[in-house]
């Protein structure tokens, strides 16, 4: 697990390194990687996944699912997985998602090993998914607040992803 302060200058540089050694340990180079990015539009703190989706489809073309124009989020996600499951075999994902924490939580991103289990914040049920998940900790996603870190936390993210795959 990893705690990621956003701000700070290296902070992509560790996103795409931590990410290369789990894919290099987890991740046969015969195995899809996916991302799912996973909020809705509708709320300023939960569309980091869905905004981080966009910036990464324009540039990998192809792989992620959640994007702004078409998020992945708690009415759809079932229908998302099998979509996932039917078009690749043996996908390798990566979960991105919001994620309530603490004050001292709050305004970082978590690296961690396993799966994400979206709407567990705010009480909702629903299947976990992912090998690795990426989250951007909010204290409140309807606050004031959650507009710039959303920004913050969305850019560093797609950074750290690109870097990684412009490595590969």
């Amino acid at each position: 697990m990893y705690w990621i302060d956003p701000e700070h200058p290296d902070a992509s540089d560790h996103i795409a390194k931590y990410l290369s050694v789990w894919l290099h340990q987890y991740c046969p180079q015969n195995r899809p990687v996916i991302f799912v990015c996973i909020g809705t539009p509708a709320v300023i703190g939960d569309c980091l996944g869905p905004v981080t989706g966009t910036i990464l489809s324009k540039y990998l073309q192809s792989n992620i699912y959640g994007t702004l124009e078409e998020p992945v989020h708690a009415v759809n996600i079932k229908a998302a997985i099998k979509k996932i499951k039917k078009q690749h075999q043996k996908p390798f994902i990566i979960a991105i998602d919001a994620a309530l924490g603490n004050s001292s939580q709050t305004g970082y991103i978590l690296l961690k090993e396993g799966p994400l289990h979206p709407g567990r914040g705010v009480g909702k049920r629903l299947p976990p998914i992912g090998h690795i998940q990426i989250s951007g900790i909010f204290q409140d996603i309807f606050s004031a607040a959650a507009a710039n870190q959303m920004t913050c936390f969305s850019r560093c993210i797609s950074q750290g992803i690109l870097k990684l795959y412009s490595a590969l």
